[in-house]
């Protein structure tokens, strides 16, 4: 079965909406629109403050670094291509999605105690 997936038109309210679930997921706080001038825009930017306000910035950026961590040790244990590497990496993708969506830096992980490998 084949997905098709319709380009949402850049600074529409569906380009906003699509984009509040990308990035908060079920994390998106309970309101909408209507509670923001109709505007999902307007929206957007209001949970982007209550996600931070609500200190849930700060805890992504400390499980983010957990797995990093784990990924880390893991690697040590098992080496990079083993199977329980890719489980972590599997886990670790949408956290660096989300740290990505929310500009959190490698500093920022670092700050919070990611042991990121050395090259």
């Amino acid at each position: 079965m084949a997905t098709t997936i319709t380009p949402l038109q850049p600074g529409t309210e569906a380009a906003a909406q699509e984009c509040a679930f990308a990035i908060f997921g079920s994390d998106i706080p309970p309101f909408g629109p209507e509670d923001y001038r109709g505007s999902w825009r307007t929206a957007l930017h209001v949970i982007g403050e209550e996600w931070v306000g609500e200190g849930r910035f700060e805890r992504h950026t400390v499980r983010t670094a957990t797995v990093i961590n784990e990924l880390v040790a893991t690697e040590r244990l098992f080496g990079a291509g083993s199977p329980e590497a890719a489980e972590v990496v599997a886990r670790l993708r949408p956290l660096i999605d989300r740290c990505r969506h929310f500009g959190i830096t490698t500093a920022d992980l670092r700050r919070r105690g990611a042991q990121f490998p050395e090259n």
